[in-house]
């Protein structure tokens, strides 16, 4: 029931209204992220404002973005600096993006290659050089690299491993392995964020070709201009579907930048 005098509410009435428990609201106390309108230090009793409640509802969101309690305070107390929370929350979207692709291509036909734009996030990797490398070739040694930065780095398993091709040949370019932020040696690199179209593909790697000549149509119909490369994303391949290659899943992304009228 609401406190009259002050149009207050007693923490059972929170925790009903917003299907929390009492133990988070106190938490989220501890944390210095919420501070009660009223407290009675000596009995420990609390009154919460619609104000509080707002609010509340704001430290949930975040937190079923991913966002941690620490990161959360970061965002509430150091608006000057928002750099680190931003690219988590790119990362996030990216990786909602990814799932709810996955879902999709399992749901309709993998041949609908619908585009859509992303913001692909920044990242270190561990990265390798190859050159002339045929299909199978780039198999072997995509596993090869893999192993290699598994045997010398913390993996970061944000970002997904990927292969990064010329626009004008895919005999040419780069395996990059995902690693912790921090990892540092000769073949460490970091890459920025960018903005890309892409194409969630499901099926054979044979057919890339295809996907890619797609994507080059579409940006040169709309304005834009590609970096150079593709990136392709493996989402779901051989460790999940073994020979099965109609199933294997891969973001297809085009980095882009838009050309300035």
């Amino acid at each position: 029931m609401v406190n009259n005098d002050k149009e207050l509410f007693r923490i059972g009435e929170i925790t009903k209204t917003l299907g929390i428990t009492r133990r988070i609201l106190i938490n989220y106390e501890e944390h210095g992220l919420l501070t009660p309108a009223v407290k009675n230090e000596n009995s420990g009793f609390r009154y919460y404002s619609a104000d509080n409640m707002v609010h509340i509802k704001l430290i949930r969101t975040l937190q079923n973005l991913g966002l941690s309690l620490a990161e959360i305070k970061k965002y509430f107390n150091n608006t000057s600096v928002l750099g680190e929370q931003i690219n988590r929350l790119v990362l996030l979207r990216n990786q909602l993006d990814q799932y709810i692709a996955q879902l999709r291509l399992r749901e309709y036909s993998a041949k609908k290659h619908e585009i859509i734009n992303v913001t692909l996030p920044a990242f270190t990797a561990f990265c390798k050089d190859f050159n002339n490398a045929n299909l199978s070739t780039k198999t072997v040694q995509l596993r090869k690299t893999y192993t290699e930065a598994v045997k010398k780095y913390q993996l970061d398993i944000n970002n997904k491993m990927c292969i990064q091709v010329s626009v004008n040949t895919d005999l040419n370019g780069q395996y990059i392995i995902p690693v912790v932020p921090e990892s540092k040696g000769k073949y460490i690199k970091t890459f920025s964020q960018v903005s890309a179209i892409c194409i969630y593909y499901r099926g054979a790697y044979e057919n890339f070709p295809e996907v890619q000549l797609k994507l080059l149509r579409y940006a040169k119909e709309n304005g834009m201009t590609p970096h150079g490369y593709f990136r392709n994303i493996y989402m779901e391949g051989p460790p999940t579907h073994g020979a099965n290659k109609n199933a294997y899943v891969t973001q297809i992304a085009l980095p882009i930048k838009f050309l300035e009228i």
